[in-house]
């Protein structure tokens, strides 16, 4: 149907959710952004649960990642990930744009880091974040699950996870293992500062 035409039949239609998606879709696609960003709004209010990345929100979401507004594509995929429990890179892309923003409050980046995990159990880079958040909020034992799986995974970098499993025995007060995951990190990077300094404080018995 040629644009006009589906205007007019959208405007007649103005409840009918297939017409708002696929009037917002030939607005894509006619590069009028702002107009289809209406339409799927429209498609959005009518149904708010709608699923998959051609869904009201995850539409949205591109059209504000093309418009580089970060703030409006965190709002519409964190409305996208609330119904949809299956997309990862939606969950990933939000992770990175809060990242991007500054947010460091582990009580909005871990329920995003808990989902990736929830669809993609092997993602190292969600494993060691949702650790990190478990180190802040005195939570050791926590965190030492979190960076075992880490290396049960292979890391690039072993030596840093070595260190964060370290680091979170030596909270937990076993400073046996936080030595032996300390001294796997100096024999892969003998110069790493945080092992080493981790070292001097399980040798010299340090708190």
């Amino acid at each position: 149907m040629p644009l006009p035409e589906l205007k007019s039949y959208t405007a007649d239609h103005a409840g009918s959710y297939p017409a708002q998606m696929a009037l917002g879709r030939a607005l894509r696609k006619n590069a009028e952004p702002d107009e289809a960003m209406r339409a799927f709004e429209r498609a959005a209010s009518l149904v708010p649960v709608a699923t998959g990345l051609n869904s009201p929100h995850a539409q949205m979401a591109q059209i504000a990642l093309e418009k580089k507004d970060r703030a409006r594509a965190i709002t519409e995929l964190q409305a996208f990930i609330e119904s949809d429990f299956n997309s990862v890179d939606a969950a990933r892309e939000l992770a990175s744009l809060l990242k991007q923003a500054g947010a460091d409050d582990p009580a909005r980046l871990g329920p995003v880091y808990e989902r990736i995990i929830a669809i993609d159990p092997f993602d190292g880079a969600a494993h060691t974040m949702l650790g990190r958040f478990a180190m802040q909020r005195n939570q050791p034992e926590v965190a030492s699950r979190e960076f075992r799986a880490v290396l049960a995974l292979g890391p690039v970098d072993r030596a840093v996870a070595h260190t964060d499993l370290a680091e979170s025995y030596f909270k937990s007060g076993k400073r046996d293992d936080a030595k032996k995951q300390t001294i796997a990190a100096l024999e892969i990077a003998p110069t790493y500062e945080r092992a080493q300094d981790l070292l001097l404080k399980l040798t010299e018995g340090r708190p």
